[in-house]
C-alpha cells in the first residue's frame, strides 16, 4: 500500500469528501444500563453482539457536514497517491484547551490498514503544536469499529450525551490527554 499523505483539505477535496461512503458496518453495539440503590446510581455501557451485521448511517447529513466543516479549525485530507481515502475535522473553539474531532471518515475499501490511526496521530500532533491539553473524539454509540479505534489509540471514555448528533443518535466521548 502507498504511503498516506495528509494534507490541508481544499474545496476540491471537500467535494470528494461529500461523495465518500460514510457508512460503517458493525456486529456489536453498546447498551446503556442504569442502576440505582439508596447510596446512589450508576451508568454502565455494555457491549452487546447484534443478531446480524448492521450498516450504520453517518450521523450527519449533507447540511450538517457542511456546517461542521464551516466551524472546523482544521480539516485534513488523507491521500493515497492521488486518491482521497480519509478526512478528519477538528474544532478547538468550543471547549477550553481541547481539540474536538468532529468527523473521522475512511473509505471502506482501505479500512483496517492504519489510516484512521495515522489521521488521529496527525490531529494529536496539531493539538500539541497548538499547546492544547487534550483531544476529544465524539463517536455514535452504535459505531463499534470507531470505539475500538479510540481504545486502541489510547483514548479513554469521558462522557455520554443522549440525542447528541443531528440524527438523534447518542454519543460517547473519548479523550486523550497530551503531554504532562
Amino acid at each position: 500500500m502507498a504511503k498516506l499523505k495528509i494534507l490541508m483539505a481544499t474545496r476540491t477535496h471537500m467535494e470528494k469528501m461529500m461523495a465518500m461512503d460514510h457508512r460503517v458496518n458493525s456486529v456489536y453495539s453498546y447498551r446503556l444500563q442504569t442502576s440505582q440503590d439508596p447510596q446512589g446510581w450508576g451508568l454502565t455501557f455494555q457491549r452487546v453482539k447484534l443478531p446480524r451485521e448492521v450498516t450504520i448511517k453517518y450521523p450527519r447529513d449533507e447540511n450538517a457536514l457542511l456546517r461542521s466543516w464551516a466551524d472546523a479549525d482544521l480539516i485534513y485530507a488523507g491521500m493515497l497517491d492521488d486518491l482521497l481515502v480519509a478526512y478528519v475535522t477538528l474544532e478547538a473553539k468550543t471547549l477550553p484547551k481541547t481539540a474536538r474531532i468532529c468527523d473521522l471518515v475512511v473509505t471502506p475499501e482501505v479500512r483496517l490498514n492504519g489510516i484512521a490511526t495515522t489521521m488521529l496521530a496527525a490531529c494529536e500532533d496539531w493539538a500539541a503544536k497548538k499547546r492544547l491539553d487534550r483531544v476529544l473524539i465524539e463517536i455514535p454509540m452504535r459505531n463499534f469499529p470507531a470505539i475500538s479505534l479510540a481504545h486502541k489509540c489510547g483514548y479513554e471514555q469521558c462522557g455520554f450525551l443522549d440525542q447528541y448528533f443531528p440524527n438523534s443518535d447518542p454519543a460517547l466521548f473519548f479523550e486523550k490527554r497530551l503531554g504532562s
